[in-house]
């Protein structure tokens, strides 16, 4: 039996950096555990953005890989476009739906996922409603990003709706290895959980 192929784009989370190493105990390891039937490939880089001109970020990660050669393609950036980038938001929402468009244009029959960015804790502040380099916030970045992806009927996994108590200002110093960002093995797991439940409910796997 031919396995149903996944690929998984995006940037150190989906690669799986703990904020100090790579993980093998990462996200895509976790999902394989529970989609035995599929073969996932995991093309996060670590730094990755939806905005950049580099091996990275998004528009290479679109050039550099045929979408017929897959059934599901799942997409989770904007972290660092919010942390690292002065582009505007709205330089970062077109720069999302024109790599959207090429992914449908390249496989027609591609389904794709959209994950929204974790929150984060820089400076020990839950980073929601602070401005990033680009002066929007995350929680603006959460909403743009989403609305590019409902636009063009696209599922989009909102960690803040699905899964509201996985890291917060309570517990992200034992959920994000570097107490900020990035997940440990243990909440990778838990990601994979929330990851698979929603595809399942999308019937998409």
């Amino acid at each position: 039996m031919t396995k149903k192929r996944l690929i998984m784009l995006g940037d150190s989370i989906t690669n799986g950096f703990d904020g100090f190493k790579d993980l093998t105990n990462n996200l895509s390891y976790y999902l394989q555990q529970l989609l035995p039937n599929w073969k996932i490939e995991n093309c996060g880089v670590n730094a990755g953005a939806i905005i950049g001109n580099t091996e990275r970020d998004l528009t290479f990660q679109i050039e550099s890989h045929d979408f017929t050669d897959y059934q599901l393609a799942t997409v989770f950036f904007g972290t660092n476009d919010f942390a690292h980038s002065d582009a505007t938001l709205t330089t970062v929402a077109a720069g999302l739906q024109h790599n959207l468009t090429r992914m449908q244009k390249a496989s027609p029959q591609l389904k794709i996922v959209g994950i929204l960015p974790l929150p984060r804790f820089d400076g020990e502040m839950d980073n929601q409603n602070i401005e990033g380099m680009g002066q929007y916030t995350l929680a603006e970045l959460d909403q743009r990003l989403k609305s590019v992806y409902q636009s063009m009927d696209i599922p989009v996994l909102d960690w803040q709706k699905v899964a509201p108590n996985l890291i917060t200002i309570n517990n992200y110093r034992t959920t994000l290895g570097d107490q900020r960002l990035h997940p440990n093995a243990a909440t990778y797991r838990k990601m994979a959980e929330v990851l698979f439940h929603f595809l399942h409910n999308h019937h998409l796997t």
